[in-house]
C-alpha cells in the first residue's frame, strides 16, 4: 500500500512548485522516486534495517544531504539540492530549492532533474551494449568519486562496508 504522502504527491499536481504532468512512482527498496516531467523527486523509506537506519526524519534528512554531496561530484547537472516537504502527508507541498527553516518539515526529498527513461544502464545492457570496458570505466570513475570524497572516512554513519570490500575493490 503506498502512503498517504506518497499517493498525495503522485496524484495532485498542485503540490508542486512548477507544472507537473503524469506523475509516475519508481520504488526501490528504500526509496520512492517521483517522476514530474522536468523534474524527480527522491524520498528515503523509513526503514531500519541494522545496517542502515532512516527510521527517523533527522537521519533521512542526512541521507539527502549526504547523496547530494556526494552525487554532485559525479553528475552536478542532475542533483539540483535537497527540499522540504511542508504541510501533512495528506495536503503535502514541495517548498523549492532550499530548504526553508521557517516551516515545519515533515519529509525530505532529493531534487534532481529529470533525464530521459532509456538514459539508465538497464537500456544499453538490454541491446548488447553494456560490455566489460564499460562497466570497468564505470566502477574506476565511481571508485575515483569515492576517493574524492574521502572514503571511506569522510562516508555518513548509515555507510556500514566493511573497509576489506572496498580494498577488494580497488
Amino acid at each position: 500500500m503506498t502512503p498517504p504522502l506518497i499517493h498525495a504527491l503522485l496524484t495532485d499536481p498542485s503540490c508542486y512548485d512548477h507544472a507537473a504532468a503524469q506523475i509516475q512512482l519508481i520504488e526501490t527498496h528504500i526509496s520512492w522516486v517521483l517522476l514530474t516531467g522536468d523534474y524527480a523527486y527522491k524520498i528515503k523509506k523509513p526503514p531500519n534495517l541494522g545496517f542502515l537506519d532512516f527510521s527517523a526524519l533527522a537521519q533521512r534528512k542526512q541521507a539527502r544531504t549526504e547523496e547530494v554531496r556526494l552525487n554532485r561530484r559525479l553528475a552536478p547537472e542532475i542533483y539540483l539540492g535537497v527540499v522540504a516537504i511542508s504541510g501533512s502527508p495528506a495536503a503535502p507541498h514541495i517548498n523549492g530549492p532550499h530548504i526553508d527553516s521557517q516551516s515545519e518539515s515533515i519529509e525530505y526529498a532529493v531534487k534532481m532533474r529529470q533525464f530521459p527513461p532509456d538514459a539508465t544502464l538497464d537500456h544499453p545492457d538490454e541491446r548488447g551494449e553494456l560490455g566489460i570496458e564499460q562497466i570497468d570505466r564505470l566502477a574506476t570513475r565511481l571508485a575515483e568519486g569515492l576517493l574524492e570524497a574521502g572514503w571511506p572516512g569522510d562516508f555518513p554513519s548509515w555507510v556500514n562496508m566493511e573497509r576489506s570490500c572496498w580494498r577488494a575493490m580497488t
